[in-house]
């Protein structure tokens, strides 16, 4: 015998189908095989065949039907004989059967323990329908049917996410794409599916998936599109990636690692490539106090596995246990993420959770390395685990991280300082065999006053070896001379680790010696040869030998080409050792180092900027001239988050003017929403402290465009009423009239059209009061936008009119961008929509020709959409919307509000 029970229930004897009977017969039958040879009380029996009124009869009723199918199932039966299928069991019946027997069973074992994708695409098959197809719905949504149909739903997804892993797309799209068409709202299912599609070549399917989905959701629920479904529309969009989306971040390897092999077999083989089963993230916590070599273990680790993963490797120094302070911010630890992942600044959304879900949808369906080093908490890495199947995340800390391992199943692996084995095997591979043999001794004794720190005993190596005539003896000597110091270690450890800075700090040159202490001053994660020089007031050349003097003695480590760093322990010696006036006089000049390059950078980039007047840099301070624009914008580009750490460290020192300055030279970075609103709120909060009125008015007027693009349209207002009454009271005509421009954008997006008019008119005025052409042609073209809006066309018109003579003669191609925008919506207010459309496809290539810095590109795309439903092309006004709703959820969140309403409208 044969039972099928995945669609209608069915049996077979000898190749011939047996008829089962009547529906209440077939029904029993049914349940009995879902339940997969477990025992079914009587009581859910009579529940299932006749609901809340079972007759009086109903438990002879079940006797009467089970007799009746063991003669079906086996005609030789005698009278009152079990037979071989239908068994009594625990006050009810159970079907005796094999995987061999019952397809369900069958699709178990094959997606049971480690299943292939040929085992998955099998048990796929097995599915003839739904179960028990062909019945009432109180019998198919009995809690054992509904169960069945989840483990149906979790099969697909997981042959998905190994097909997606191992690139075998083709294999299991036909069962997956029918898996998908009988649960259409389980949108995690058909997200995978999307990906498998687009991983075939075939991504025009997976968007005409998307949109249909989309509009199934939205007619059968009410809703739109969740995160992970969006995620993968995103993923299908962006899959044309090069290799910058495929980075190699990992910091170089130690040439010379040596010990923890108890430790390295066991990480080892937390991971294999998958090669069956859907394979998890597997995260191993790695944790320690510093200097116990937790980096150097997740290093080599990494660099050992790293082949496994094609799609790259992501580093990230968390600096969770900075001397400074300086603990790098979730967010900002996701936006560094998304930029070694290749998203551009201007398409990585604000706020945290939405960067979460981004990286997550950028993670999706590769095989990825991630190298979380020196992680303050479980918090601080949470968002940066990716959901991808495939993936390796390696998190260290000096915390236990124990949050990890009971929520997200991390593997956590406490090291130890090395044993004296280790230590002995660690200094030979360092200084040699021979050296180290030769006094046996005086090795020892470095090992007993080192304890087995790792980090000791690289900074005693690595100045043992570059003096290969000197005794260790004299090494142990020394040292020993220096026990005067207390540790800087933990208090459960015996190991005087400053002893050995002192000792190593003792043989620097005297140059060398004060750049190591005048690094601890430095604000960025990392230093160039340049800074250091303005930090020590020597030449760039002085500088690098004085680095590369600290490199070889394990002092600072060159993590990138012409980049420094430096552990947190020897960060916290060198301030110990920083007088106050040496420190004082050296962040003077590193803040103007900073300052008045990046001032030059700006204006070499954009130099039509208003530049902000500057002092006279401080001795020695030896800014960069940048000649060339490229030039100029790859220095921002390479110094930025160290900018982001000098004006948080500038304010935290009182250097206001620092801080606000700063701020203004990274504008061309075009930074992401939340770290500029950041940056600008301490920017704010310094001019306030100066009582600076015109830089509060300023600075208060780039938060309202900020504020809007991150959608807090009520805050923006608040920064531009702000800032207007104080530019008001200075008689600051430049600055009202941008803040009435940026009110314009406020009172648009809030649909206070009154306020709106006023604000345009406003501008205008202001504008003809300066003189400036270029000036009066935004104006105009953000007045002719109010008239157009509250259907006043003739004036619309005639302003549109002069702005477009204005660009004509100037060349202003974002005021003819936007014009040309506002001609054709007055054309599609009228009735218009064919000329609508030609005026609206100019602006858009206007706006595109300008790229994403305005936020022009989705604005255009929005009324054109509008321009297509209006014409009667319902699908290009979809399309144009979804189009205008990818880039605008990235760089305009009030736009995206309003573009994902008019695609909710439509369906």
């Amino acid at each position: 015998m044969r039972f099928e029970v995945l669609g209608p229930v069915r049996a077979w004897r000898d190749g011939h189908e047996v008829h089962l009977g009547k529906p209440q017969h077939r029904a029993l039958l049914g349940l009995l095989l879902v339940a997969g040879g477990r025992p079914v009380a009587m009581a859910e029996l009579i529940d299932v065949l006749w609901g809340d009124e079972p007759p009086g009869t109903a438990v002879n009723g079940i006797h009467r039907i089970v007799g009746i199918l063991r003669r079906v199932l086996e005609p030789e039966l005698a009278p009152r004989e079990a037979g071989r299928w239908l068994a009594r069991s625990a006050g009810g019946y159970r079907m005796v059967v094999t995987a061999d027997e019952l397809d369900l069973l069958r699709f178990r074992a094959l997606t049971g323990q480690a299943p292939d994708i040929g085992g998955f695409v099998a048990a796929l098959r097995l599915w003839q329908g739904p179960v028990l197809a062909g019945f009432a719905s109180r019998i198919r949504e009995h809690p054992m049917v509904v169960a069945l149909d989840r483990e149906y739903q979790q099969a697909a997804k997981n042959a998905a996410d190994l097909a997606l892993t191992a690139g075998a797309a083709d294999q299991v799209l036909g069962v997956l794409r029918q898996a998908a068409d009988r649960h259409p709202l389980d949108e995690a299912l058909q997200a995978r599916v999307m990906l498998l599609l687009t991983a075939a070549g075939r991504q025009a399917d997976a968007l005409e998936m998307y949109r249909q989905v989309t509009r199934r959701l939205a007619e059968d629920l009410g809703v739109d599109p969740g995160a992970e479904l969006r995620a993968a529309h995103q993923q299908v969009l962006q899959q044309e990636t090069d290799e910058a989306d495929r980075p190699a971040q990992l910091p170089r390897d130690l040439a010379v690692f040596v010990g923890r092999q108890d430790e390295l077999a066991g990480v080892l083989a937390l991971y294999r490539p998958p090669t069956g089963a859907s394979t998890p993230v597997v995260i191993s916590a790695i944790g320690g106090m510093a200097g116990i070599g937790k980096t150097t273990l997740a290093v080599h680790w990494a660099h050992r596995v790293a082949h496994q993963f094609p799609d790259g490797q992501l580093y990230l120094n968390l600096r969770g246990f900075d001397p400074a302070e300086r603990v790098m911010e979730p967010g900002d630890a996701l936006t560094r993420m998304l930029d070694a992942l290749g998203v551009p600044a201007t398409k990585v959304p604000a706020g945290r959770e939405a960067k979460a879900a981004l990286f997550r949808s950028r993670m999706w369906g590769r095989r990825m390395l991630v190298l979380l080093d020196n992680a303050r908490d479980e918090q601080q890495v949470r968002d940066l685990l990716p959901s991808s199947p495939g993936c390796l995340v390696i998190v260290t800390s000096r915390n236990s991280l124990a949050g990890l391992v009971a929520a997200e199943g991390a593997v956590a692996v406490t090291l130890d300082v090395l044993a004296a084995p280790d230590a002995h095997a660690f200094l030979t591979r360092r200084l040699g065999p021979a050296r180290v043999q030769r006094e046996s001794d005086a090795v020892d004794q470095i090992i007993a006053f080192c304890a087995g720190l790792p980090l000791a005993l690289a900074i005693v190596a690595a100045k043992a070896a570059l003096r290969p005539q000197q005794p260790l003896a004299g090494v142990a000597a020394a040292l020993h001379a220096a026990r005067g110091l207390d540790a800087l270690t933990s208090p459960d450890v015996t190991v005087n680790a400053r002893a050995v800075f002192s000792w190593s700090y003792a043989a620097l040159t005297p140059v060398t010696a004060r750049v190591f202490r005048l690094l601890a001053v430095h604000p960025g994660p990392d230093v160039t040869p340049e800074a250091a020089a303005a930090a020590a007031d020597v030449t760039p050349d002085r500088a690098q030998a004085a680095l590369d003097e600290l490199a070889h003695g394990s002092l600072i480590t060159e993590h990138a080409p012409g980049r420094y760093q430096s552990h947190d322990l020897l960060r916290a010696y060198a301030t110990e050792l920083l007088a106050d006036d040496e420190g004082t006089d050296a962040r003077q000049r590193l803040f103007d180092h900073y300052l008045h390059s990046a001032v030059a950078a700006k204006l070499a980039v954009m130099p039509y900027a208003v530049p902000v007047t500057l002092d006279t840099p401080a001795d020695g301070a030896r800014p960069l001239a940048h000649a060339e624009p490229d030039a100029a914008m790859a220095w921002l580009r390479a110094e930025h988050w160290v900018l982001v750490g000098a004006v948080e460290a500038a304010y935290r020192q009182g250097l206001d003017d620092h801080v606000w300055r700063l701020t203004w030279s990274m504008s061309p970075l075009n930074q992401h929403v939340d770290t500029e609103i950041r940056m600008l709120e301490v920017a704010l909060a310094s001019a306030e402290r100066l009582g600076d009125q015109l830089v509060i008015a300023r600075i208060s007027n780039g938060l309202v465009t900020m504020s809007l693009r991150a959608d807090r349209a009520d805050q923006a207002e608040r920064y531009g009423l702000r800032s207007l009454e104080i530019a008001r009271s200075l008689g600051d005509v430049a600055t009202q009239f941008r803040v009435y421009v940026a009110l314009c954008q406020v009172y648009q997006d809030r649909e206070q059209m009154d306020r709106l008019l006023d604000a345009g008119r406003q501008a205008v005025a202001l504008a003809l009061t300066m003189g400036d052409i270029t000036v009066e042609s935004i104006a105009r073209s953000e007045l002719a936008a109010a008239y157009a809006l509250v259907g006043d066309y003739p004036k619309s018109s005639a302003e549109s009119a002069r702005v477009l003579a204005i660009a004509e003669v100037e060349g202003n191609s974002v005021s003819y961008a936007a014009i040309l925008d506002t001609i054709g919506y007055c054309h599609l207010r009228q009735g218009d929509p064919a000329t609508a459309l030609t005026y609206f496809q100019d602006s858009l290539a206007a706006a595109q020709a300008i790229g994403h810095i305005t936020g022009a590109e989705p604005l255009v795309r929005n009324h054109l959409g509008d321009a297509h439903l209006a014409a009667g092309d319902v699908t290009a006004a979809r399309e144009t919307w979804e189009q205008a709703l990818e880039i605008a959820d990235e760089l305009d969140a009030s736009t995206a509000r309003k573009i994902r309403a008019k695609l909710v409208a439509l369906r």
